[in-house]
């Protein structure tokens, strides 16, 4: 099980501005099992990452997924629930709500994806600013999403800067 997350920020119209937080969860050979969008408003990019994971664990729980891998591009965010630095003081309960979640899997791993290797995330969240709260989509994505999940579970890696937008 396979979910990766991802927060865009959208400076448009006064209905569109803020935060879109996304996640989708896939299963081991790529299906996609359920994939969401949330508008939150606006916060700081740190406080929209934090939320974005902590709202993944809770999905794939409330899903009954037991082994799961977890893949975001917040290098500070992965590094702190890793336990390689200290997370900011001021999210501590955040990561303090993500470690207690993790505890509820049998299996958790927590890994750094660039970017650009985030794309069916990066597509739900330019969706989401297009939506008034939230959307979730259960066993497929959105058709806007499509193209970017036929490629990601094509697998052949991609340079940096990569863009199929």
């Amino acid at each position: 099980m396979n979910i990766t997350v991802a927060a865009a920020y959208h400076l448009g119209s006064l209905a569109t501005i803020g935060w879109v937080l996304t996640f989708i969860l896939r299963s081991d050979s790529g299906k996609p099992l359920v994939a969401t969008a949330f508008n939150i408003g606006t916060t700081s990019v740190l406080d929209a990452k934090v939320l974005t994971l902590r709202n993944s664990l809770a999905g794939a729980k409330e899903r009954g997924y037991t082994k799961i891998e977890v893949e975001g591009d917040s290098k500070l965010v992965i590094d702190g629930i890793n336990g390689t630095s200290d997370p900011p003081w001021r999210l501590l309960r955040l990561f303090h709500d993500i470690r207690k979640l993790s505890y509820s899997f049998e299996a958790i791993s927590f890994k750094r994806v660039f970017r650009e290797a985030n794309f069916v995330a990066n597509s739900l969240a330019n969706l989401g600013h297009k939506v008034e709260s939230h959307s979730i989509w259960e066993d497929n994505v959105p058709p806007e999403a499509a193209l970017a999940l036929v490629f990601n579970n094509v697998n052949f890696g991609c340079p940096r800067g990569t863009s199929i937008l």
